[in-house]
C-alpha cells in the first residue's frame, strides 16, 4: 500500500510540473481610441488641460508625446470672458521625458463657473463646474513607520485635518519635494531615474486614494497616505490638503477602484464613469491648503 501512495505522489508531482504550464498567444482585437480629457482648475492658477486618445491595453505607445492630440481647439469661459489653450509642454524630470498638454493664460477665480469647449474632428465636448470648495486648512502632519492597506504594510504619512463646516468635500493629499536621481517609486525598487545625475529637482505627488467627509461635517478627520517615491532621512517636503467637487472626487475615486481590481483578482471590477459626454474625462474643480513643512525622520 504504501509504494501504491508513494508512486501516486511522483506521478501527480510530475504531472503539476510538466503539465499544468500552457503558452497562450493572445490575438488583439481591433480597437478605437477614444478622447481623453482632464482639467481640474484652481483659484490662482492658469488652466491646464490633459488632450489625449486611449489606447489598447497591450500598445506600446504610452509616453505623453504619443498620446497627446494636438490639433484641437480647446476653450475655457466664464460670463464673457474666454481663454483659449494652446499646446505646450513641461520636462518631466523623473521620467526624463517631455509632458504635453493644453495651457490657458487667465487664472481661475474662486465663486466663479466655468464652461470648458473642446472641439476636436468636427465633435465638440462640452462640461462645466464651478470652483466653490472654501480653502482647507490643514493642521498637523505626522509620520507612521507602519500601516496596512489593500497593498500590505507601508510607511505613511498622516495628514491630520478638520473638515470644513457645512461643505461637502472631498479630501486629497499632495506633497512637493526636491529629489534628486536616486529617488525611485515607492512600488517599484529596481526603476530609477538617472538623466538628472546628481542634480535636484522636484517631484509633485498627489494622493490615489479621495476621501469623502460624509457624517463628519466640522469633525477632526484625518487620513494615512504612503508615500510615492523613496526618500532620505532628513528630507524636507511641503505636504497640502485638496479639497474637489463631488463630480471629479466620483471619477478619481473610481479610477482607484478600477487600478484595485486590476491588482486583484478577487475585487469586483469597477468601470469608470465619465464625467463629460462622448469621451473618457473629467472638468472640475479644487482648493489647496497652506503647505506644511514635513520632514522625514528616517
Amino acid at each position: 500500500m504504501k509504494k501504491v501512495i508513494l508512486i501516486f505522489l511522483v506521478t501527480l508531482i510530475g504531472f503539476m510540473d510538466f503539465s499544468c504550464e500552457k503558452v497562450i498567444t493572445i490575438k488583439e482585437k481591433p480597437y478605437q481610441d477614444q478622447l481623453s480629457i482632464e482639467c481640474l482648475l484652481v483659484p490662482g492658477q492658469v488652466p491646464k488641460l490633459f488632450l489625449n486618445k486611449s489606447v489598447a491595453y497591450f500598445s506600446s505607445k504610452t509616453s505623453s508625446a504619443d498620446l497627446f492630440i494636438t490639433d484641437a481647439t480647446v476653450k475655457i469661459s466664464s460670463g464673457n470672458e474666454t481663454d483659449i489653450l494652446k499646446p505646450s509642454s513641461e520636462r518631466n524630470p523623473f521620467l526624463c521625458q517631455e509632458e504635453f498638454f493644453y495651457l490657458g493664460k487667465i487664472p481661475a477665480v474662486f465663486g466663479k463657473t466655468y464652461k470648458l469647449e473642446v472641439v476636436y474632428q468636427g465633435t465638440t465636448y462640452t462640461a462645466e463646474t464651478t470652483i466653490n470648495q472654501s480653502k482647507p486648512k490643514l493642521n498637523t502632519v505626522d509620520y507612521t513607520q507602519k500601516f496596512n492597506d489593500v497593498y500590505g504594510e507601508h510607511e505613511g504619512i498622516i495628514l491630520n485635518f478638520n473638515d470644513t463646516q457645512n461643505e461637502e468635500n472631498n479630501y486629497r493629499f499632495q506633497m512637493i519635494r526636491q529629489v534628486d536621481s536616486t529617488v525611485r517609486t515607492a512600488n517599484n525598487k529596481v526603476y530609477r531615474t538617472e538623466c538628472n545625475g546628481a542634480n535636484k529637482f522636484t517631484i509633485n505627488e498627489v494622493g490615489r486614494s479621495v476621501y469623502n467627509d460624509q457624517n463628519k461635517n466640522g469633525l477632526p478627520m484625518s487620513f494615512v497616505i504612503e508615500p510615492a517615491y523613496t526618500h532620505t532621512n532628513g528630507q524636507v517636503a511641503k505636504v497640502y490638503l485638496q479639497t474637489m467637487d463631488s463630480k471629479s472626487a466620483a471619477f478619481f475615486d473610481a479610477l482607484d477602484r478600477q487600478k484595485l481590481a486590476t491588482y486583484n483578482p478577487f475585487v469586483e471590477p469597477v468601470f469608470l464613469k465619465s464625467q463629460i459626454a462622448g469621451c473618457i474625462g473629467v472638468f472640475g474643480s479644487l482648493n489647496i491648503s497652506e503647505p506644511i513643512e514635513f520632514i522625514f525622520p528616517e
